[in-house]
């Protein structure tokens, strides 16, 4: 039987949200019937599980589009680059007669080159809400709208802020929800506490996620230091770093940290492969991101974990988090009633357990990774077909 070759690109090659994703379909998909040919802007660990999973996988870096080409003389070097790193991604299509190209982000323009200049079919798989630049948003939506043959979005919020554009037709995007694998909740729960010296019957509230202006690291911290002024036994766990050349929002963090009298029980972690360690060391989880996120993988591996999570009640969090059931949905940007959430778990035990074990079974009803990977898979077949 003939195989489908399908090209993925993607904007990294860190073990994030959005790449732990792209990684989980590559890995997964039927591979009798498709091949995946993976090409990224750079090197990096996720090459290494690319390659593990034995996947085809090379670096080539094509221009992702970020803020450092806001500018006149950015926009000349983005468009230079564009241009020449599209035309060799053109070349590798048709040489190597491949039906589709999964287009992981918004981030990533070169699919727009791919349809004007190939017959392959494009898939936009967008993780995004745009919400400024305004301009960016609208170009964004202009792009799908005409240079995409079947869009996916990660979740209903991230469909509806597409659709409010004006630009893209409703008919022009699904929604199909993130899945992951089990692999995250198989680690000792000593392991971390041991290394950063937190006691073993300390509860602990994490954050795992990239460091940069609307993950909600300073709302984190505001609110978590009242409950720690007030319980000795509650030790604070933030795991993640910012993106090259943004450096400057881990200093601000690192600052911050440095000038409470509770800093001793404020654990500040790099980005690591081994997750999954961090996340068995906590009680609870907590995601206060001050823009809408739109499908956040932190949280369903916090679920997958049996973890309650508390978030701000916007994007795709509203429809992970069963709020009184599988956690807390507070009002966005209100710090005060994210403290009061985190109070009611930290000072009942049982409540904790109860909401974990809600999280981990929704987890696994609604988000698992099969689901995910034949509604993906469907996709392809719907547009190769």
């Amino acid at each position: 039987m003939e195989k489908y070759k399908i090209l993925f690109l993607h904007a990294g090659a860190e073990l994030y949200g959005a790449d732990k994703i792209l990684l989980e379909i590559v890995d997964n998909i039927d591979r009798k019937t498709f091949e995946p040919i993976v090409i990224l802007p750079e090197d990096g660990p996720l090459v290494s599980k690319m390659r593990e999973a034995g996947v085809e996988v090379s670096v080539l870096p094509y221009p992702i589009l970020r803020r450092k080409f806001f500018n006149i003389r950015g926009i000349g070097n983005y468009i230079f680059s564009y241009i020449r790193f599209s035309r060799r991604l053109k070349k590798i299509v048709n040489k190597e007669n491949i039906r589709l190209v999964h287009v992981n982000t918004t981030a990533v323009l070169e699919g727009v080159w791919l349809k004007l200049f190939t017959k392959a079919k494009i898939v936009w798989h967008v993780h995004e809400i745009i919400m400024k630049p305004k301009f960016i948003y609208k170009m964004i939506c202009f792009l799908i709208q005409h240079f995409s043959d079947q869009t996916v979005a990660v979740s209903d919020a991230t469909k509806q802020r597409l659709i409010d554009s004006g630009i893209v037709d409703q008919a022009k995007v699904i929604t199909i929800h993130n899945g992951i694998s089990r692999d995250y909740s198989q680690s000792a729960p000593d392991y971390v506490r041991k290394l950063l010296n937190i006691p073993s019957d300390a509860i602990v509230i994490g954050m795992i996620g990239r460091v940069n202006a609307w993950k909600g690291q300073s709302d984190f911290i505001d609110a978590v230091c009242p409950i720690l002024q007030r319980n000795q036994n509650v030790h604070v766990l933030l795991v993640g770093s910012a993106y090259v050349g943004e450096e400057e929002y881990e200093k601000r963090l690192v600052n911050k940290v440095a000038s409470l009298a509770t800093r001793e029980r404020i654990h500040l972690c790099p980005f690591t492969e081994k997750i999954a360690d961090y996340y068995a060391a906590l009680n609870i989880f907590v995601l206060p991101s001050i823009q809408p996120d739109p499908f956040p993988t932190v949280v369903l591996e916090a679920m997958s974990n049996s973890l309650p999570v508390v978030a701000y009640n916007h994007g795709g969090a509203s429809e992970m988090i069963l709020d009184n059931e599988t956690g807390y949905l507070c009002p966005p940007l209100d710090v005060t009633k994210l403290t009061q959430k985190l109070d009611l778990l930290v000072g009942n035990t049982s409540l904790r357990l109860k909401m974990g074990q809600k999280a981990n079974i929704r987890q696994e009803k609604f988000f698992s990774l099969s689901q995910f990977v034949e509604r993906i898979t469907q996709v392809y077949v719907d547009l190769i077909s």
